[in-house]
């Protein structure tokens, strides 16, 4: 996604549009291999080295917040990120630790019908085509 679109899509949220923002949340929607903080961390700051670890953990904290990335808590060791906010689910691979978007619906489940569900985590762990094929 181009900056001028991810300056657009802050500024139709309301979402104040900082260097820090944009570059993290540029890099996460860039980069689909759900990155953890340090991932995002040493990437960006190649381009911004006077970035922080902190200022790149509050920029996807406020990112989070405001609904542009969403956390994928599936990995035990750290919490990735990932720009694909829509519904879907996540698969670990148990082996090379990878974590594989997939397609999901959702689902009638009984005995939530007076609820107002805000979030729905789909998580599935086993081993990968590739790792399987090893």
């Amino acid at each position: 996604m181009k900056r001028e679109n991810i300056i657009s899509l802050f500024k139709e949220k309301n979402f104040r549009a900082t260097p820090q923002r944009i570059a993290v949340y540029e890099y996460v929607y860039e980069n689909r291999n759900h990155p953890d903080v340090l991932a995002v961390y040493e990437n960006v700051k190649k381009k911004y080295p006077a970035f922080s670890k902190t200022t790149v953990y509050n920029a996807l904290k406020a990112l989070e917040k405001n609904g542009f990335i969403i956390p994928v808590t599936i990995d035990d060791e750290r919490v990735r990120y990932d720009a694909d906010t829509g519904l879907h689910g996540h698969f670990i691979c148990n082996i090379c630790r990878k974590i594989y978007d997939f397609e999901t619906s959702q689902p009638k489940i009984a005995g939530l019908e007076d609820f107002l569900i805000s979030s729905k985590n789909v998580y599935y762990s086993g081993v990968c085509p590739c790792c399987k094929d090893k």
